[in-house]
């Protein structure tokens, strides 16, 4: 299952070309845009220096929950400090460990993605530096596309999980839902409610749950917004 390359709000069409190119010189994965609605294809040849194929494959979708929805992980790219967070090579490892699809998250090259959206993710990544964190989109894609090239040659098999893993989109429905009745009954504030219900969402993810399991705590949500 390729891995898609997820790359939010970028810039410019160049910076799209670039990127396209460094997954041609990697074979890592598969090249989706969101929110991006003035794509100029000749820009993006110009920089995609022949990467044609990656161009004519790429997906363009206008929000974050279109291009992950189907997703059974997903890690977000930061170049800040973040405890725990993972190098491009133990990201390799991680996303071909999936046995579907997955996604490689890479912020706009100027802000990057904010707390709230890392605050999504399944993991977070980081490429460790010397003495500036910044790095072009371009240079982010190739190093964690290398380290995919490499993992690829040694990387165990995906072991088939006992029970199917909830997608990014039946979390997000049962994140939605379980905000509307948690502000109904005042436990979260209004002000912040993303604070405390992405800690949940958190846990949620570490525990691991089935799509199955995911899906009877949305019907209990339902049932109790309904009371």
């Amino acid at each position: 299952m390729p891995i898609r390359f997820v790359l939010h709000r970028p810039r410019n069409s160049k910076n799209i070309g670039s990127a396209a190119r460094a997954l041609a010189n990697t074979s890592a994965g598969e090249l989706w845009v969101v929110e991006f609605p003035e794509y100029d294809r000749a820009q993006a040849a110009r920089l995609a220096a022949g990467a044609d194929d990656v161009l004519d494959r790429m997906q363009v979708v206008p929000t974050f929950e279109a291009a992950l929805a189907d997703c059974l992980d997903v890690v977000m790219t930061t170049g800040r400090a973040v405890p725990g967070a993972l190098d491009p090579a133990q990201t390799a490892l991680r996303l071909l460990a999936s046995p579907g699809p997955v996604a490689l998250v890479f912020g706009d090259e100027v802000r990057g993605l904010n707390n709230r959206e890392l605050r999504r993710a399944a993991a977070v990544a980081t490429i460790p530096t010397a003495e500036k964190a910044s790095l072009n989109l371009a240079q982010a894609v190739l190093i964690f596309g290398w380290e995919i090239f490499k993992a690829r040659g040694h990387a165990p098999p995906p072991i088939a999980p006992v029970a199917a893993p909830p997608d990014e989109r039946t979390l997000s429905l049962l994140r939605n839902r379980a905000q509307a009745l948690l502000l109904a009954k005042g436990f979260l504030n209004p002000q912040q409610p993303d604070m405390v219900l992405e800690e949940l969402v958190q846990l949620l993810r570490r525990a691991q749950p089935s799509k199955r399991e995911v899906e009877l705590l949305l019907s209990a949500v339902s049932q109790l917004a309904r009371q």
